[in-house]
């Protein structure tokens, strides 16, 4: 007789596109419906939603502002109850309090997913109080690079026993290394730009006031070559952008496209991934870069430095750093990288941060704790 299906109830803070939301989607997608069910809950429409829906699965929208939402939780007991929950997964500080506050109460077991040091931040009002809730309700908490694992044990009164390593996954197939001149055409560049490509949402964290300062420094140099930024854009930070790049005078060499579902073709498209991060829990679209073939030039701002072997998979570069930056561009669009720099990045990637890798280690902790 098949084993009864492990019935996961999914929590997230976010509703719009980024790294921690990917892998939330990615698992909904990709665990074996056959051993796992899913109930999905989110507190607002958007990308998630949307996603969540496109897979086949319909979420439940319920709202939760304020700081200890009681109505929030009692509605999740609820669920727990009447949908034969066997264990909770939330991802992000919000979501990962509440789905311990949960399990505490129900005993059901729960995995607290955090993503980058934005989940921790120590700005966050009871932050102490909330990890100890998170370290009693939570079996396990999954940290996505060694640096946020080593940052929680010394920063949180979270249990060191409890904390496990799970890099984020991408899959390969999606990133086949090709060419084309689409993006080029799309914003009118002559077929010899070079075309250097950001991915990630406008937010403090990414670093791109550092990016606008280096691009005045590359175009100096070699005014062929543009930059694409591809990602969300809050509108505050934005507009500070747009002033900035007006005050240095490169309008004409930076492309902001906003959210775009076609990420994995404007990668291979481009001629350098640039990860400007100041802060980095991860970053999925280093690996996604890395997968598609072309260099990548990273921050070392946390998580990259366990993804990248400088000098042999990419090359990092300090934080908060201009003239680093465009020294590193200017190099790899001059050729002056190791010829196979990028064949080894593409296996290293393949072999330690594909989707499979990162499913085999949830399941393998699903199946622990159930």
């Amino acid at each position: 007789m098949p084993a009864k299906p492990i019935h996961i109830l999914h929590l997230i803070d976010t509703t719009g596109p980024g790294g921690a939301e990917t892998v939330f989607t990615t698992l909904l997608r990709s665990l074996d419906s056959d051993r796992y069910q899913h109930t999905v809950v989110l507190r607002g429409e958007g990308w998630v939603a949307d996603t969540v829906r496109e897979i086949g699965i319909e979420p439940l929208i319920i709202d939760s502002k304020g700081s200890f939402n009681l109505g929030y939780i009692a509605t999740l007991l609820g669920l727990i109850r009447k949908n034969g929950i066997t264990l909770i997964h939330a991802h992000l500080l919000g979501s990962n309090i509440y789905g311990a506050l949960a399990a505490i109460v129900s005993r059901v077991p729960m995995i607290a997913t955090f993503h980058g040091g934005a989940d921790v931040a120590s700005k966050e009002r009871f932050l102490a109080t909330k990890f100890r809730l998170i370290n009693i309700g939570a079996k396990a908490i999954v940290c996505v690079s060694r640096r946020l694992q080593e940052e929680l044990g010394a920063r949180s009164p979270l249990a060191t026993k409890k904390l496990r390593l799970i890099y984020n996954g991408v899959d390969p197939e999606k990133f086949q290394p090709r060419s084309g001149d689409a993006l080029k055409k799309e914003l009118g560049l002559a077929a010899d730009t070079k075309i250097v490509i950001s991915i990630g949402n406008i937010r403090p964290a990414k670093g791109y006031p550092y990016l606008v300062d280096a691009v005045a420094d590359v175009v100096a140099q070699d005014p062929g070559v543009h930059f694409v930024i591809v990602g969300h854009q809050r509108k505050d930070l934005f507009s500070q952008l747009e002033a900035q790049i007006e005050q240095v005078g490169v309008g004409g060499n930076i492309h902001f496209l906003g959210f775009r579902s076609d990420v994995q073709d404007l990668l291979c498209q481009a001629d350098v991934f640039l990860l400007p991060s100041t802060s980095e829990g991860f970053s999925i679209s280093t690996v996604e870069a890395m997968m598609a073939g072309i260099p990548v030039v990273s921050t070392r701002s946390g998580g990259p430095e366990e993804i990248l072997d400088h000098d042999k998979t990419g090359i990092l570069i300090p934080v908060a750093d201009r003239v680093a930056i465009s020294h590193a561009v200017l190099r790899v669009v001059r050729g002056e990288i190791p010829e196979n720099m990028n064949v080894q990045a593409r296996d290293r990637a393949k072999q330690s941060f594909s989707v499979r890798a990162m499913l085999d280690h949830y399941e393998a902790l699903y199946q622990e704790l159930v």
